[in-house]
């Protein structure tokens, strides 16, 4: 009677450990993984500064997001990069070049943070400085 107590036992603690190890967890590195549109949203500042809308594609590979607007030192340009965290969480890097204004011919570069939450398919992130600013990424 023992013997079969202990053959169970052992069953189960196998079947278990089994169950533990072949079931991967929800959002395990490369989860995210794949082509997504960003749709970027800074409404016009309490300043009078402009207001804007960027569409631009990023790529996530093994849960690293890179993204990129316009062309590489215009105005305008904006790069966004990132780790996601298996649960989806992700703090981002914009650095950008700010287009020229109506009154300046000028440019300067520019850097903040985006705090960002991401399913399998979707995601939303919030500029964590001064200006807000919305992010929609959508999985292709």
């Amino acid at each position: 009677m023992r013997v079969a107590k202990l053959t169970l036992a052992v069953r189960c603690i196998a079947v278990c450990a089994g169950f533990a190890g072949g079931i991967p967890a929800t959002h395990a590195a490369g989860t995210f993984d794949g082509d997504w549109n960003v749709t970027l949203t800074c409404p016009k500042g309490a300043d009078g500064t402009s207001g804007y809308r960027y569409r631009f594609p990023a790529e996530i590979q093994q849960n690293i997001l890179h993204g990129e607007h316009g062309e590489r030192d215009a105005g305008g340009w904006l790069t966004l990069d990132g780790k996601l965290e298996p649960d989806g969480s992700a703090t981002l890097v914009a650095q950008g070049l700010s287009a020229s204004s109506l009154h300046a011919n000028t440019r300067s570069t520019y850097s903040y943070e985006v705090s960002a939450q991401f399913d399998a398919t979707s995601g939303s992130g919030l500029r964590t400085t001064a200006r807000k600013c919305d992010f929609v990424f959508v999985r292709e």
